[in-house]
């Protein structure tokens, strides 16, 4: 997710902001790869059908929905709140 965010960075994530909203577009969140054991941060950058197109900030290095597809809101874990 760099440049926002690096590996030195600490943040405050919460779940509780989907408790009781959407999602929203340019949000920053934490999600399960869709195809690996791991949790990722991206960038929603379009909703579309009730499926999210994620996005990393490091555009050449970024493993996202340009590889994996769109996800559903399920695979959404938390909002970055703070860097």
């Amino acid at each position: 997710m760099s440049p926002f965010i690096n590996d030195s960075n600490i943040i405050l994530v919460s779940f509780l902001p989907y408790l009781f909203k959407r999602p929203q577009i340019n949000d920053i969140i934490i999600i399960k790869h869709p195809d690996k054991n791991i949790k990722i941060i991206k960038r929603i950058r379009k909703i579309h059908n009730n499926k999210y197109f994620v996005i990393g900030d490091n555009i050449r290095k970024s493993t996202d929905s340009r590889v994996f597809g769109p996800i559903d809101k399920s695979l959404i874990l938390s909002k970055v709140l703070f860097k």
